[in-house]
């Protein structure tokens, strides 16, 4: 059985307050949120719920791709898919009058699977690019950051960036892979080092693990995740800094031209208002990852 990251202990908690502020099995799982003191249930508003795709109205239920190895976002808890974006998601399904249904996929095989229309949306901490949106459409509802995952006390003294001469795990299709360590080889040549050799996995857990037995040096995801197994396994693990925020905001994902995207950006943009979404961030301590203001295709590169 593969070993998923716990919720972000106490430790990392209190790494990520001082931070500024993307994965593989078949089959669904339906939540109306996980139970918790956030709250998830919302009165569904008539006016957005009318706007849904005729489709949408007639299933009861939007169909939610994710990989849910990327906990505090999404993991596997007693068969069902629980953490921040289930409970977003929940919360989204509630104020348009329709359950939400999560569809478990791997984190490269969820644009195709937006692009075949097998899902409805996608929510999987997946950032949003301008090459993303040639082919998706996104609405942003977060902006995260990044560091590096080592072997406790850092063998190799890396810092997430300059990244160099190390053999460096990314989750197969993350920004990590095709966007990050690419930019690192200018940066290592111009101090005189070899660049990071990057080793794919399919899911962070998977890297993480690889880590562990020394066959890799360090894993790069977005920074809770990494907080959370430092957190849970100190004596293993730790980050290494800096911390780097994201050039681009995240979001939930769409086929491209979706008439699902007009009513989702207005459900969470009322959440933003009303207290649900920090509520929910709060609950999941991702508070630093926070937005105003959820916008569609906001992405800056």
């Amino acid at each position: 059985m593969r070993r998923r990251p716990v919720l972000l202990a106490s430790a990392a908690v209190a790494a990520f307050a001082t931070l500024v502020g993307c994965s593989s099995s078949s089959g669904s799982s339906e939540t109306s949120g996980s139970s918790a003191e956030a709250k998830t249930s919302v009165a569904k508003d008539a006016a957005l719920a009318a706007k849904l795709p005729d489709e949408i109205k007639q299933a009861g239920v939007i169909r939610v791709a994710t990989d849910p190895t990327y906990e505090p976002f999404e993991s596997i808890k007693d068969g069902k898919v629980v953490g921040f974006d289930p409970d977003l998601a929940a919360a989204i399904g509630s104020l348009l009058g329709v359950r939400v249904q999560f569809v478990n996929t791997s984190f490269d095989g969820i644009i195709p699977s937006l692009a075949a229309r097998k899902v409805d949306m996608a929510m999987s901490s997946i950032g949003d690019t301008k090459e993303r949106e040639k082919v998706i459409d996104v609405v942003t509802y977060y902006w995260n950051g990044k560091l590096a995952l080592v072997r406790k006390g850092n063998p190799k003294h890396l810092k997430s960036e300059p990244l160099c001469d190390a053999r460096i795990g990314v989750i197969r299709g993350s920004l990590q892979q095709t966007t990050f360590l690419p930019s690192q080889k200018p940066k290592c040549a111009k101090i005189g080092k070899p660049a990071p050799t990057p080793v794919v996995f399919q899911t962070g857990t998977q890297a993480q693990l690889a880590l562990q037995s020394g066959r890799i040096d360090g894993v790069v995801e977005d920074a809770p995740p990494l907080l959370a197994v430092a957190g849970a396994q100190p004596e293993i693990f730790e980050t290494a800094g800096p911390f780097l925020r994201n050039p681009n905001p995240g979001g939930v994902a769409f086929p491209k031209g979706s008439k699902l995207v007009e009513p989702v950006h207005a459900a969470l943009n009322v959440l933003m208002k009303d207290g649900t979404y920090k509520s929910l961030l709060k609950k999941w301590n991702l508070e630093n990852i926070s937005i105003d203001q959820a916008k569609v295709n906001d992405a800056r590169s």
